[in-house]
């Protein structure tokens, strides 16, 4: 079967943050043959202290059970893993507020693990534009990070971020830029989703753009194969397939109701957005075997669809992981 033989990879799962999560979450990457999954320990409504309790949290529980997951920082370890039938996992940030103003923050989080960074989780913040807010660019603060993040070997990610912003990192990096988790705007036009414009820049660039599972960047609140095939689709047609990968932004075992967190910052998430949504659907690992019949019915050689399961991540990490 194409999935086991294939390297496959989540560039982003959309676990909430916390130190007191449960890691068997992450069974349900194992249980569907998912061999790498980025998870995130903070993003920009949390404190330097939330994110750094959070990222101290998950590493011990990982490392706690290394019969089952690999904390991994390179392509050799996450080939390994895979080899020993253990789950790869590292860590990402959504936005820099995690760094508290500093820097040098960015050394800390890398070597604690976290290989992915956003610049803004939809709001702007001090280095760059969010996606719902005012479409300021990338900061001079911002191009700091950024070069501290090429220097480390800290994957560029333009996911949340405003279009100036994600045009600015894809200009300014010295390594390829992802979009770990966003779907095609022009499939669905909404604020989280990105345009043709970011898409062929990120192609461009040696970048990867990562399907989204959630039902309401994908339309109407479906997670149909169908639906998210549409999506695939029209970023092979645009950039083909070596450009495509899945990131999909899902939270196992539960269907996400983000009401208590609306009324704590609604400014995060916007009115007219859906995300007011009830009970919003999300579509995760257990969609690859449907997502593998599309591709096949499409046509995609084995290599293609291996490409997108993992190896185009995959690249990309290996041109910039160090």
């Amino acid at each position: 079967m194409i999935q086991s033989a294939s390297l496959v990879w989540d560039a982003h799962a959309g676990i909430f943050p916390s130190p007191t999560l449960d890691l068997k979450v992450l069974e349900d990457w194992s249980a569907n043959h998912v061999d790498y999954v980025s998870i995130n320990v903070g993003f920009d409504v949390m404190t330097r202290d939330e994110t750094l309790a959070t990222l101290a949290a998950y590493r011990h529980g990982i490392l706690a059970q290394q019969d089952r997951y690999v904390l991994a920082g390179t392509m050799a370890e996450v080939r390994a893993a895979k080899e020993s039938g253990r789950l790869a996992v590292s860590f990402d940030l959504e936005g820099i507020n995690a760094l508290g103003g500093d820097v040098n923050m960015v050394g800390v989080y890398h070597a604690l693990g976290v290989r992915q960074m956003l610049f803004a989780y939809n709001l702007s913040n001090a280095a760059a534009g969010g996606c719902h807010d005012e479409d300021t660019g990338l900061t001079a603060y911002g191009s700091s990070i950024l070069a501290e993040m090429n220097r480390l070997g800290i994957i560029v990610d333009a996911s949340h971020a405003g279009f100036r912003t994600s045009m600015d990192l894809m200009e300014q990096s010295q390594t390829p830029v992802v979009f770990s988790h966003s779907n095609p705007g022009a499939v669905l036009n909404h604020q989280r989703n990105i345009n043709d414009v970011q898409i062929k820049a990120c192609a461009q660039q040696g970048g990867v753009i990562g399907l989204n599972g959630l039902g309401i960047f994908l339309g109407n609140n479906d997670i149909s194969p169908e639906t998210m095939l549409r999506h695939l689709f029209y970023l092979f047609d645009l950039v083909g397939p070596a450009h495509v990968g899945l990131g999909f932004d899902s939270t196992p075992g539960t269907e996400i109701d983000l009401s208590v967190i609306l009324r704590a910052r609604p400014d995060f998430w916007p009115q007219g957005q859906q995300y007011d949504t009830p009970h919003i659907g999300h579509g995760g690992p257990s969609c690859i075997p449907d997502l593998i019949k599309g591709m096949q019915a499409r046509g995609l050689t084995d290599g293609e669809i291996a490409g997108v399961l993992g190896e185009n991540f995959a690249r990309v990490a290996s041109a910039v992981w160090k």
